[in-house]
């Protein structure tokens, strides 16, 4: 029998509901949240989804992700059809971020071993970096170095993929080999014991130590997060950064400015199926 693959509307549609209940639990048991990245260009630009965006992206300080996942530890049995992906849940799954995903579905990642995930909203635990932008770019950037090779040594072959740089090209299948050698458990540990060693209310500076992959871009003023605002996103509505201009304004620059037609695809390689 043939398969019915899902449309990028519909995925978001699934998508949206599963986000929908992680910001239900987060408002519940008082826990910060934000949206970030493309979906929050999303609800400022468009009121929800950016048309061709194929993910969602929350932030969280990381005291608030820990009680996130304890609550959900105990009680995803009561939310039927989500399973959380992470290190702890999934040996297999290779990033250090958590998803959340609706087991009524499958995905099927280009160039990444399958290991059981279906529609996912992403949420990326944000650290303490320091108290000084130079600080927090070294730091970052420690980060930065690990998940890339930490992303290497899960790819089942080597792969360009979206890289640009000239340089980064020609240093890309050397850095593979030695993430395959190593290991995604090496880089993991690494990253583990990197993630928490400055704490993110005692920071002057925060980002996602474990994903920090646009380098200085993805280094945040904290208090640009201390404040939240609810804004419209589709059907619904859910927290922003207060000075969600100045994060986006940092991230992306004129992010009110459409990107040429050419550009306005998703940024991941999977095929979404029902089961």
């Amino acid at each position: 029998m043939e398969r019915h693959e899902l449309t990028i509307k519909e995925t978001q549609a699934i998508s949206l509901e599963i986000l929908h209940t992680i910001a239900k639990i987060c408002e519940m048991q008082h826990l910060r949240y934000a949206l970030i990245y493309g979906t929050l260009i999303g609800a400022v630009r468009h009121h929800g989804y950016i048309p061709w965006d194929d993910d969602v992206d929350i932030m969280m300080p990381r005291p608030d992700y820990d009680k996130l996942l304890l609550y959900l530890k105990d009680h995803i049995s009561e939310y039927h059809h989500l399973q959380v992906f992470n290190r702890e849940e999934c040996p297999e799954y290779p990033y250090m971020i958590t998803r959340i995903s609706d087991d009524r579905y499958t995905i099927e990642m280009a160039n990444e071993k399958p290991f059981g995930m279906g529609v996912f909203i992403d949420i990326y635990p944000y650290d303490g970096l320091g108290n000084t932008k130079k600080e927090a770019i070294k730091y970052g950037l420690k980060g930065d170095r690990l998940s890339s090779l930490c992303y290497q040594s899960t790819r089942e072959h080597f792969a360009i993929e979206t890289t640009t740089s000239l340089v980064r090209k020609l240093i890309k299948f050397p850095v593979y080999v030695y993430a395959k050698i190593r290991g995604k458990n090496y880089f993991q540990e690494k990253l583990e014991k990197l993630a928490r060693i400055k704490e993110y209310d005692n920071s002057e500076y925060v980002g996602c130590v474990i994903w920090l992959s646009w380098g200085e871009k993805d280094i945040f003023p904290r208090k640009w997060f201390d404040e939240t605002i609810m804004m419209p996103f589709e059907k619904y509505e859910f927290r922003v950064p207060k000075y969600y201009d100045q994060v986006l304004r940092h991230e992306y620059g004129d992010y009110m400015q459409l990107p040429p037609e050419k550009d306005r695809i998703g940024h991941h390689f999977f095929k979404v199926f029902k089961k």
